[in-house]
């Protein structure tokens, strides 16, 4: 039988330590933002896509603190050859 199509849902929360997933709450007391997660990838031979939105950011996190912390860290997954990633903001 064939493990596609495939389909991953959940949370990604930037914490002072990187990236964590966690897609249940509690979340993580000091995040600084949460992204949504989805992906599908519909055959062994697509791309997966991708889409992370962020859904919220910690207002008492200095835009400054969130720079610092989101240059250290990036996004929570890096874009490869079989992977398109679209980045959404909600807020």
């Amino acid at each position: 039988m064939s493990e596609y199509p495939k389909s991953d849902s959940g949370f990604f929360h930037l914490t002072p330590q990187g990236w964590v997933r966690g897609d249940h709450r509690p979340f993580p007391a000091d995040r600084v933002e949460t992204r949504s997660y989805e992906m599908e990838c519909p055959a062994e031979d697509a791309e997966e896509q991708v889409c992370l939105t962020r859904i919220w950011v910690n207002s008492t996190v200095t835009p400054q603190d969130h720079d610092v912390i989101h240059a250290r860290f990036g996004g929570p997954l890096p874009p490869t050859a079989g992977r398109n990633v679209v980045l959404e903001c909600r807020v």
